[in-house]
């Protein structure tokens, strides 16, 4: 990659050295691979006993999510390298990561025919030793669902859980024969995703006695994260922005849409009838950031992470202001154990925010575990 020599290169964001890749981190990755976080007690993944993650001795553990890490043309052309060089600075570090797709991940499928369609993908990524996604359950929909379960430090309950809900790419062109103009074409989490979220939530309290507390991720927005922003639910002006902002609590930015699925999932619903979810973030809208609490459960966004996709005021030094992660703090010995969240950006780690594109001048290497 060509380097400024006097600032670090956008390399380094993603290779290490910074707080992005902290030894104990659950990377939650959605890209052109999108992705999120991850143990696995999926009915028909990993079992209940499994529980890679664990918390610290000292009682503590760190997931950070990134997002939207596409780069463009050569991305849909070498998706397995692109991959590659996208985990490659958890998996090279012994840090435990998954992902969950977004509406770009198959995209190389039409521009390429790659044949790499999300099973693929899954198939792919679980090659690599420290990948957690628990494979494609064709009995869901979607590739990337799964339950992730953060051992306690001490005995064999969880502590916490991390949810990860594949949001699907785009809606039909034609639903039910009608045209959809005037209303957003993304898809959305289906009614047996919630069901299988629901029930095995249930199952889940029913095994260790108690709800398990946990922050979920998908990559689509729900409506609701446009309606706590603006403080209404069917207008998009900032009418009752400064309402919302105080009874919500929220901080961060917003400079574009809520680009939300064409139909309302009912995920947010769903969670705040069973009660153990804290929060929920997604990506997808690469320049807004911003999160707060509504009505009991966190909605939020992580920052767009790749500096090839489009960013803020796109040709000036504004363009990758915003690039970035968000991180969020657990420690099991609190209450509710999850105890806040944090954004991370590259500006603000010394990476080089020129405009112009900085081509890698080679791929990553494949682990040699791992068949490219």
């Amino acid at each position: 990659m060509s380097e400024n020599t006097s600032r670090p290169s956008r390399r380094t964001l993603i290779t290490g050295g910074s707080a992005l890749a902290a030894a104990g981190a659950l990377s939650a990755l959605p890209t052109a691979a999108q992705a999120a976080p991850a143990t696995v007690a999926q009915r028909h993944g990993r079992g209940h006993g499994q529980m890679p993650l664990s918390f610290g001795g000292n009682g503590t553990f760190k997931i950070v999510q990134f997002n939207d890490t596409q780069d463009g043309p050569r991305t849909n052309r070498e998706v397995k390298q692109a991959i590659n060089n996208v985990v490659l600075p958890m998996e090279s570090r012994g840090i435990k990561w998954a992902v969950t797709f977004g509406n770009h991940d198959e995209d190389s499928t039409e521009d390429n025919g790659t044949s790499m369609y999300e099973p693929q993908l899954v198939e792919f990524v679980r090659q690599y030793k420290h990948n957690l996604d628990p494979g494609d359950d064709q009995k869901v929909f979607g590739s990337s669902n799964a339950q992730l379960l953060i051992r306690a430090s001490r005995g064999n309950t969880p502590a916490f859980a991390v949810w990860l809900l594949d949001s699907g790419r785009y809606a039909e062109d034609k639903p039910g024969g009608q045209d959809r103009e005037g209303l957003m074409g993304y898809d959305w989490i289906r009614p047996q995703q919630i069901r299988w979220y629901n029930d095995l939530s249930a199952e889940t309290e029913r095994r260790y006695g108690k709800k398990i507390p946990g922050l979920m991720y998908f990559h689509i927005p729900t409506w609701e994260h446009h309606h706590m922003w603006y403080g209404q639910q069917f207008t998009s002006d900032d009418e009752g922005h400064a309402a919302a902002v105080k009874r919500h609590g929220i901080v961060g930015e917003k400079h574009e849409n809520v680009y939300t699925g064409m139909i309302n999932s009912g995920i947010y619903a769903a969670a705040k009838e069973r009660g153990d979810i804290l929060g929920m973030y997604c990506g997808h809208d690469h320049i807004n950031t911003y999160m707060g609490n509504y009505f009991g459960i966190e909605l939020g966004y992580g920052p767009g992470t790749g500096f090839g996709t489009y960013g803020l005021n796109d040709g000036t030094r504004d363009q990758h202001t915003l690039r970035g992660a968000r991180v969020f703090e657990l420690n099991e010995r609190t209450e509710r154990v999850y105890t806040g969240t944090r954004l991370i950006f590259a500006k603000d780690l010394g990476i080089d925010m020129a405009p112009e594109t900085q081509p890698i001048d080679r791929p990553e290497r494949f682990p040699r575990y791992v068949r490219g």
